[in-house]
């Protein structure tokens, strides 16, 4: 008896150890990693407007590389979110942007876009953003990338960081009334952003009682413009405004300035970085075109709320790339990035991927306002998707090779 009872508590004993050996052993019940926010982001980092689309897409990389090494971004779940930033290149060919967009929203799966340099390559994507109900944030300036030209109401999934040429229009017109020039030409690229400026320019020269008396457009790949000249020369127009990117902005200016060195010309505000003054050399002197505060940081007031932004921006994009200069390129890519990175705090954990970017456009829409940023300050609406008003540009001219303040007391 005495040792069937001793036996039974061995076996009672074994298999309380054996229980204990299975419990120590069990990996102890980890929470899973909070999930990671995707943003895709498209930019012509090569191709004719290399030198507006790379500056964008360094600064993608860049905001994402700190926005990590701080952890991520905090949800709404109160976690810290690790962002990937998926990144293409659409070398400004509108199938390869309308192919990249595509495939970051099906393939990538991306909660918001920010995509791409260009006019005419951002309105190509527009039926990609409105049918696939992803937020798309252009770096592009033409108003039909936000505006429905017929009904004038803004494209429910479509968003844009640079000002319009509308608003680049109205400061080069007040300032060839202000030296009294009545006859300008308008000289423009075939593209998106050529085609907006001419439009835009031209209703705004002739709103401020100045006549166009010639115009003319030409390939982006263009390099040689003696048509163009002879009919500047034949209109007897005083003034030359020139809507391109660079590098053919460049090359036009040089043609102008060849046939008529004394003649004055405006561009728009698509030449606002130093490739434009570098590749015209000589041509680049004298002229004078509307850009965004970053280009002339210390005109900002120190009172501004946007000069912290500039600032910090200026310091980190110039140690982020060793010392190559600023454009508002890369400016607008700063804010569409990060207009995208704080819509994420509407995400909600769980939430399907549906839902998630409804609520990436609803906080764009209705919480953007008074933000910041480097190219102005924003306040998106539903009837208004850019936000921002001829007093976020500030008018340049170039003197010694580098593009320097030009207020209108200097006109």
């Amino acid at each position: 008896m005495k040792t069937n009872r001793m036996s039974l508590v061995l076996a009672l004993l074994m298999v309380a150890g054996m229980v204990l050996a299975g419990c120590a052993q069990a990996p102890p019940a980890t929470e899973a990693p909070p999930a990671t926010y995707k943003i895709g982001f498209n930019s012509s980092a090569t191709g004719t407007y290399a030198t507006l689309g790379l500056p964008e897409a360094k600064t993608a990389e860049m905001i994402q590389e700190q926005i990590n090494a701080a952890g991520g971004v905090v949800g709404p779940d109160g976690k810290k979110h690790e962002v990937e930033i998926i990144i293409y290149d659409d070398e400004n060919e509108a199938d390869k942007t309308v192919s990249n967009v595509t495939r970051l929203i099906l393939e990538d799966e991306v909660i918001v876009v920010v995509s791409t340099t260009g006019s005419g390559t951002s309105i190509a994507e527009i039926p990609v953003c409105q049918e696939n109900q992803t937020a798309c944030i252009s770096m592009a300036s033409a108003k039909p990338v936000t505006s429905d030209s017929e009904s004038g109401t803004e494209h429910k999934w479509m968003f844009k960081t640079p000002q319009t040429n509308g608003h680049a229009g109205a400061w080069q017109a007040a300032y060839l009334s202000a030296i009294g020039i009545s006859k300008v030409c308008i000289l423009h690229t075939d593209d998106g952003y050529g085609t907006d400026c001419l439009a835009n320019f031209k209703a705004q020269a002739e709103a401020a009682g100045l006549e166009v008396v010639y115009e003319a457009g030409y390939a982006k790949t263009d390099t040689e413009f003696s048509a163009q000249m002879a009919g500047v020369e034949a209109s007897g127009c005083e003034a030359v405004e020139i809507g391109s990117t660079p590098p053919v902005a460049s090359l036009a200016a040089i043609a102008v300035r060849t046939a008529m060195p004394d003649m004055p010309i405006t561009l728009g505000h698509g030449v606002c970085n130093q490739p434009f003054i570098d590749t015209a050399g000589a041509a680049a002197e004298g002229t004078v075109f509307p850009c965004g505060k970053v280009t002339v940081i210390d005109e900002v007031a120190d009172d501004d709320p946007q000069k912290p932004v500039l600032e910090q921006y200026i310091a980190d994009y110039t140690e982020f790339t060793d010392g190559e200069s600023i454009s508002t390129f890369g400016g607008h890519a700063w804010d569409a990035v990060m207009m995208a990175v704080e819509a994420l705090s509407a995400v909600e954990d769980g939430a399907s991927l549906e839902e998630q970017r409804a609520a990436v456009r609803d906080y764009l829409e209705t919480k953007i306002v008074e933000w910041p940023g480097i190219s102005g300050l924003f306040t998106f609406s539903a009837s208004d998707h850019n936000g921002l008003g001829k007093d976020s540009l500030l008018f340049v001219k170039v003197v010694d090779g580098k593009g320097v303040a030009f207020p209108e007391s200097e006109w």
